[in-house]
């Protein structure tokens, strides 16, 4: 089932899941069950929850926006041919994604846009890779960029944007903020440098965790209650891996393996569903029981 296999997962409901399937488009799966909501040949390379509406972007600069409650939905391209990976809003109408260099920016969920060019002071500038959204603040991750790659943070209010973390050999994939820590996975799929770190917000020292495989890179996480997931870049073998967060141990502790990159992970009641590029699986009651779905 679904051979191509997904690209971004969302939890919508309590064991339900909506899934970009390559080639395909959105579906929302249910009591084992799929129904197609969105035909699309684009990949979405995220679903997020923002208001009433689950956005998506991916390919090619392709949006998409579906409401809830309604199931009206509409899709269309921002003036771009990269692929976009992240985005992010609130319940106040705020939406925010990235294009090459640029933030794309709606206060009215999705109908208006302006742009920010958001290093117009740097002489060489980087590719955004990730985003993620605290109140005023906008954490932005970088593609590989050895003058001005890592992690900045852009402040709305004041405009301001300041370094974080230099990094000039890894991308920044994916970021999570609370009110404790900072969180980031970042990899180069040329190299074994994949890693996992967070840090307090009352001090600046980063914290990395372990784990017996060498990993390229780590592309995505998801946190729920307690549990932290992340997910890994393929290996030589074509099988990517996810991992479970042990903060007691400092590790990374392996719990199941995928077909292709496994772009992301969704969490609902205790289920986990895995997005990954040849596969999907659905993981039945936190690990507990396995339905893989090919």
């Amino acid at each position: 089932m679904h051979a191509n296999g997904a690209t971004a997962v969302v939890s919508t409901s309590p064991n339900e899941f909506l899934v970009s399937i390559k080639g395909e488009g959105i579906y929302s799966f249910k009591h084992n069950r799929w129904k197609l909501i969105i035909p699309l040949q684009d990949s979405i390379y995220q679903l997020k929850r923002i208001g009433d509406y689950i956005m998506g972007v991916g390919d090619r600069g392709r949006f998409i926006r579906l409401h809830e409650r309604t199931g009206r939905w509409k899709t269309s391209f921002f003036p771009t041919s990269q692929r976009l990976w992240n985005i992010v809003g609130n319940d106040s109408g705020l939406v925010i994604t990235h294009a090459g260099t640029q933030l794309l920016v709606s206060l009215d969920f999705g109908v208006n846009w302006k742009v920010i060019s958001l290093f117009k002071e740097l002489s060489v500038r980087p590719i955004i890779r990730s985003l993620t959204l605290q109140d005023e603040d906008l954490y932005v991750g970088t593609q590989i960029h050895k003058q001005n790659g890592g992690l900045w943070k852009y402040t709305l209010s004041s405009q301001q944007l300041v370094p974080v973390l230099h990094d000039e050999e890894t991308m920044v994939s994916s970021i999570h903020v609370d009110n404790s820590f900072l969180w980031l996975t970042t990899g180069s799929c040329q190299t074994k440098k994949g890693t996992f770190a967070f840090r307090n917000h009352r001090d600046n020292k980063w914290h990395s965790l372990t784990c017996e495989i060498e990993e390229r890179a780590f592309l995505g996480m998801v946190h729920s209650g307690e549990h932290i997931y992340v997910c890994s870049s393929k290996d030589e073998y074509g099988y990517s891996r996810i991992y479970h967060v042990d903060l007691s141990r400092m590790t990374l502790e392996p719990v199941e393996t995928i077909k292709g990159h496994c772009f992301c992970v969704a969490v609902s009641a205790e289920d986990l569903f895995l997005a990954g590029g040849e596969e999907c699986k659905w993981m039945k009651a936190s690990l507990k029981e396995t339905k893989i779905l090919h």
